[in-house]
């Protein structure tokens, strides 16, 4: 798999910390919210900064660069649409990234991971 460490906001400075991401990638399964691919991962904002969102563990959700590069700062409800135009089907979304975003996060485990990725 080919997780994308560390990701830098527009500003150039480091939002989240490599263990953290690690986690959440881990949290929902290492694989895209949107279109299931577990390759090139990222991490999207449920609610986009640009609307409000935050940097909250419950604000996001593992997501592949393209998913993440098609979206921008679109709603939700603009990125389903979106989506459904690209084929994927948005049925029961929302309610699977509810139940996703609202699982706890394991630090722990995004720091073995991340120490079993440097070969520590």
């Amino acid at each position: 798999m080919n997780y994308i460490l560390p990701m830098s906001n527009a500003h150039g400075s480091k939002w989240i910390r490599p263990e953290r991401r690690l986690a959440i990638y881990a949290r929902d399964g290492f694989s895209c919210a949107y279109c299931g691919a577990e390759d090139a991962l990222s991490l999207d904002h449920v609610m986009p900064r640009e609307l409000g969102g935050g940097h909250e563990n419950e604000n996001l959700v593992t997501c592949c660069v393209s998913c993440n590069s098609a979206r921008r700062d679109s709603s939700m409800r603009e990125w389903f649409v979106m989506l459904r135009d690209r084929g994927i089907i948005t049925d029961g979304l929302a309610v699977k990234i509810r139940r996703t975003v609202g699982r706890k996060v394991d630090i722990a485990l995004g720091k073995r991971l991340l120490a079993a990725r440097q070969g520590i």
